[in-house]
């Protein structure tokens, strides 16, 4: 019997030590996670006004792989109102168990500013042993004032794209109401028929915040869509989405970190009943917790109808190059022998030398000059569109005053421009064709060509092609505008179609004409 139980008390005795070493192993800090936020997201200094109703996060996460009893207390300053219960415990059974809560306060209006610190306290007790974590927070209260001077909207996109920059196929500040066509609606009046279209239009709005204070903000950002007579909000800017309105699902929340700026992006919703007008865009900023509206930033905005002239425009112009191409084939024997070989090897030479003059060049100094000109480089790539361009037009047709003339001589163009730089695109189609039917039709009535041709009048040659060049650049915004979705404003277009279209193409004709007369005497 001695045996035995002297060699049980020698066990103990080395297994006592063990476990006490065991035991004294467990490091609260590296087997454990304990985290506060105040509020929810924000660490370290972070913001508040009074009149909040805010929520301290409190996270454990275990990484003993044992029982685990803790026990944590949220401590807050005096004045502060606890809406909860400031103790929980609670046990974690194994490893990457863990435990949250949400512990609701009220920040009193009458609450002094200043710098408050909130403490969480956790006892954690494994298998006996206590050990006690503790973090701290730090909430900085401030007056109303002191709230409005840091946080500013630096910036309002709109229209912006899912990350909330601008998006160049719309204007500034306008909306894209798209409207049935008013002669479909009237179509589907008299007919009883109905068109099946989307309820909704979306589209995005940017919202650049900056935080000018040293704490970092928790806000909500939200906008309403008034009326700009009334100020009333305008219920087809606020559908029912999913049984809610807009305006329950269109917010955002952003935490913004001392001395930074954030961009975000808020959904615009528009019903299909949304009628065009001016419209005033109000974005309200407040501080999570609080219904005060911190920074208030007005817009007027533009709610705009689909341009059905320009759609109209492409269509017809579309239609008379597909009907001219369909002639020249149907009719190419007859039209090729009313040249003869010299007069298509002379169109086919000025094509040659307008494509190498003009096409080339234009292809590397085309980007050079948007760069360096902006929205002002037509004054420069003018000089080989228009002015260069029409020298050789109306010279050819000095030389050859014949219908199709123009129109072989942008065939040509367009077959190199084609196969050489790749550009068989339908803007070049249906701008080329466009092009070369309105000067050929004016040319013909004007009487420069036809029976009894009179192409030696510099005037008559500049006015006929500057119109038509006039109305041909139109044509060719409109196409760019439908099927790119690009926009140009009303100042762009005009000048470009008084300069570009009309002053330097009746410049070219003019300065055309000189040229056939010595080309002819050359001939002759």
């Amino acid at each position: 019997m001695k045996n035995p139980v002297f060699f049980f008390l020698i066990l103990m005795l080395a297994i006592q030590p063990a476990a006490a070493q065991m035991r004294e192993e467990f490091k609260p800090e590296d087997m454990t996670t304990f985290m506060i936020q105040v509020p929810y997201g924000v660490e370290g200094n972070s913001l508040a006004v009074g009149g909040s109703n805010l929520s301290a996060y409190i996270f454990f996460e275990s990484y003993y792989d044992g029982n685990m009893n803790v026990t944590t207390e949220l401590e807050l300053p005096e004045g502060f109102m606890l809406r909860d219960s400031p103790v929980h415990s609670f046990t974690l059974q194994t490893e990457y168990d863990n435990w949250y809560r949400f512990v609701d306060f009220y920040i009193p209006d009458e609450l002094p500013p200043g710098t408050y610190n909130i403490t969480a306290t956790a006892v954690v007790d494994v298998e006996g042993d206590k050990h006690t974590i503790v973090r701290k927070t730090r909430l900085k209260v401030a007056s109303k004032e002191e709230i409005t001077e840091e946080i500013t909207v630096s910036g309002l996109i709109i229209p912006s794209d899912e990350d909330g920059y601008g998006n160049p196929s719309h204007p500034s500040n306008t909306l894209v109401v798209r409207e049935t066509s008013p002669a479909l609606k009237k179509l589907l009046k008299v007919t009883n028929l109905r068109i099946d279209k989307e309820d909704l239009i979306s589209t995005f709005i940017g919202v650049e915040l900056t935080n000018k204070g040293d704490s970092t903000v928790p806000v909500i950002i939200t906008y309403d869509v008034l009326d700009i007579k009334t100020g009333e909000p305008v219920q087809a800017f606020n559908p029912s989405i999913m049984g809610m309105d807009a305006g329950t699902l269109c917010y955002a929340t952003l935490t913004l970190t001392p001395n930074s700026s954030s961009l975000v992006s808020l959904p615009l919703y528009m019903s299909r009943d949304t009628m065009g007008g001016e419209y005033l865009l109000r974005v309200e900023v407040k501080l999570t917790g609080s219904d005060w509206v911190a920074v208030t930033e007005d817009r007027k905005i533009n709610a705009i109808s689909r341009k059905w002239g320009p759609i109209a425009i492409t269509f017809v112009s579309a239609l008379l190059g597909l009907t001219a191409l369909s002639l020249f084939f149907s009719r190419s024997k007859e039209i090729m022998d009313r040249f003869k070989t010299r007069n298509l090897v002379l169109i086919s030479l000025f094509g040659t030398v307008s494509f190498a003059a003009i096409n080339l060049p234009m292809t590397i100094l085309w980007e050079l000059s948007h760069a360096i000109f902006g929205p002002f480089s037509f004054l420069f790539t003018g000089l080989f569109y228009e002015i260069l361009l029409y020298m050789l037009i109306a010279s050819l047709v000095v030389l050859i005053p014949k219908p199709g003339v123009v129109s072989l001589f942008m065939l040509v163009r367009f077959l190199l421009g084609g196969f050489i730089t790749g550009s068989f695109t339908p803007i070049t189609f249906i701008t080329f064709s466009l092009s070369a039917i309105l000067l050929e039709g004016m040319m013909y009535v004007a009487g420069i060509t036809g029976k009894n041709p009179n192409p030696g009048s510099r005037f008559r040659m500049g006015v006929v092609c500057g119109i038509a060049d006039m109305a041909s650049g139109y044509a060719s915004f409109s196409v760019w505008m439908v099927l790119y979705r690009l926009f140009y404003s009303n100042w762009y277009i005009t000048a470009n179609i008084l300069i570009d279209g009309f002053l330097y193409t009746f410049i070219g004709a003019w300065l055309g004409i000189s040229l056939g007369n010595r080309l002819k005497k050359v001939a002759e």
